[in-house]
């Protein structure tokens, strides 16, 4: 496996892991009832700003991979 497979990797665990929990999160509030769209912002907010951060890094990686072949 590439530096830049693992390093995808990784980045596709730490956007999408916290981003599901969240989700979950809201599913189990809204099953007893509470006010579940909170959560589901913080679900939102957290994919968008995460995942341009992660795009941002793996565009970094990728470009500093092609300098040094």
């Amino acid at each position: 496996m590439t530096r830049e497979t693992t390093i995808a990797r990784v980045l596709l665990v730490c956007v999408f892991a916290p981003g599901g929990g969240l989700f979950g999160k809201a599913v189990a509030e809204a099953a007893q009832a509470r006010p579940w769209w909170p959560w589901l912002v913080a679900a939102l907010v957290w994919l968008l700003v995460s995942g341009a951060i992660a795009g941002w890094i793996s565009a970094a990686v990728s470009h500093h991979s092609a300098e040094h072949r």
